[in-house]
């Protein structure tokens, strides 16, 4: 890409930069960096911070086919600026010279992780699809997904998420009741030891093997409830069945391919603060564009982090994918519009606290404008469960429609994930293990989780 009409000007924040570089320089207007500095004053006295904003239009230049060498040149330098991602997050400065480099083609550093479409495919990672030109083509089905009219009236919509949304609710509070029914019970649980300590005899005999795994999925963080339901419901099914293999068909998932997962062309990841968001949609974009062919948009709603638009758009760049910031949710209408083409739409919005009802209100407002196809709801595989159940709380003001867990390698147990799936019927779509891009992602699979909650101690399980 290369820039012409550039021009620098002050602006009090983000988006009063924005609307001043789309009045000066039209709708193609890009933010190329910004940077708080100090202004006026007499004296050195009474001086005001204000954002140095520097703003061009980026024009792409005639493009060719990559090769996959230049592919994995290009990934090599996106997984790198990952690994700047909290330091970029800290810093006031926006984009580091470091940063810059990797935008101006210098190659990654030796040794950098390069997934390889023609190396050996490591476990639960995405195949490249099979040889084809090096060009996005728009499927028959994304276009009809992008193109599509919303046949239902306004009020037939609202209903219909009213309806979605108090369904949720009710669900939650028959989970929260039940739960405090557990807490109230007179006769706590005994201490419960993990499947590989059960070597005791009782009575002169081993536990039977029902209680073997009512005690192992109880120590692994399975409710009480979830745990004996399922001991019972095995122990009346075919007797052949092998218990994991049975419990994996159990787990409500999403698809076995990353397109289907996600759950239509316009997708829309909300949770809370400090999940992976950002990384996570990521991720997708960079599987989808790169080798799925699919002609992919990176809209971001995270506008209170003053180095997050940027942040993002420095991914987009990498990728060479379409990124649009909205600033206001009247936006998102036009923004739609403009990229009714795209096969994939993939909006990333700011974390917000479960606590915070004013920003969770926000999320509300982007939905009803945004319109998803799907919307994931990410959920931390190392927070509680009952902190699980308090973000679906709070952000249950619009219908979820699949679940995704991060930090599946931040956590030693796995049952907080399966009570989530049972209590609230809700496909998982994807689990993510670690920053590595892309191959840090796989679409979530009952025998996975499965393996998960049944490891033994010591068997080095974990993501």
């Amino acid at each position: 890409m290369r820039v012409r009409s550039q021009i620098t000007f002050e602006a009090n924040d983000e988006a009063e930069a924005f609307r001043t570089a789309r009045d000066r320089l039209g709708p193609d207007a890009a933010i190329l960096s910004q940077r708080l500095v100090k202004t006026g004053g007499f004296l050195g006295f009474f001086r005001r911070t204000v954002l140095q904003v520097t703003a061009g239009i980026l024009e792409t230049e005639e493009k060719r086919s990559e090769t996959d060498s230049e592919k994995k040149e290009r990934l090599a330098a996106f997984q790198k600026l990952l690994e700047f991602k909290q330091a970029m997050a800290a810093s006031e400065e926006g984009v580091t010279s470091t940063e810059a480099g990797l935008l101006s083609g210098r190659s990654a550093p030796a040794g950098a992780g390069v997934y390889s479409p023609v190396a050996k495919t490591p476990p639960n990672m995405f195949p490249r699809p099979a040889a084809d030109p090096d060009r996005a083509e728009i499927s028959a089905r994304g276009r009809e997904l992008a193109t599509e009219k919303k046949t239902v009236s306004e009020l037939e919509y609202r209903t219909k998420l009213e309806r979605e949304v108090g369904e949720l609710s009710d669900r939650l509070d028959r989970v929260l009741k039940r739960l405090e029914s557990e807490k109230e019970a007179t006769s706590p649980l005994p201490v419960i030891p993990r499947l590989s300590e059960i070597s005791f005899q009782d009575g002169g005999r081993r536990l039977p093997q029902m209680e073997e795994l009512l005690f192992h999925l109880t120590a692994e963080d399975v409710s009480e409830e979830h745990a004996r339901k399922l001991v019972r419901e095995y122990e009346s099914a075919t007797p052949s069945s092998n218990f994991s293999e049975w419990l994996a068909g159990r787990i409500p998932v999403a698809a076995d391919n990353t397109w289907d997962a996600l759950g239509g062309g316009r997708v829309m990841l909300i949770g809370p603060t400090g999940v992976g968001k950002t990384t996570t949609i990521a991720k997708l974009a960079a599987i989808h564009s790169l080798w799925e062919k699919k002609n992919v948009v990176f809209l971001t709603a995270d506008t209170y982090r003053i180095a997050a638009p940027e942040q993002l758009r420095t991914y987009a760049k990498i990728l060479c994918v379409p990124i649009d910031v909205v600033y206001d949710a009247n936006e998102i209408p036009d923004i739609v519009d403009r990229y009714r083409k795209a096969d994939l739409l993939l909006l990333d919005t700011a974390g917000r606290s479960q606590k915070d009802s004013r920003r969770v209100e926000e999320i509300r407002v982007l939905y009803e404008a945004f319109r998803p196809d799907a919307v994931h709801l990410v959920l931390p595989a190392n927070m509680k469960y009952r902190d699980m159940l308090d973000v679906i709380k709070r952000m249950g003001v619009i219908p979820l429609t699949h679940v995704l867990f991060s930090k599946l390698d931040e956590t030693t147990t796995y049952g907080a994930l399966l009570n989530i799936l049972l209590d609230f019927d809700k496909p998982v779509s994807f689990f993510t293990t670690g920053q590595n891009v892309p191959n840090d992602i796989e679409v979530a699979k009952g025998s996975r989780l499965a393996e998960l909650l049944l490891k033994k101690k010591g068997d080095g399980g974990g993501a």
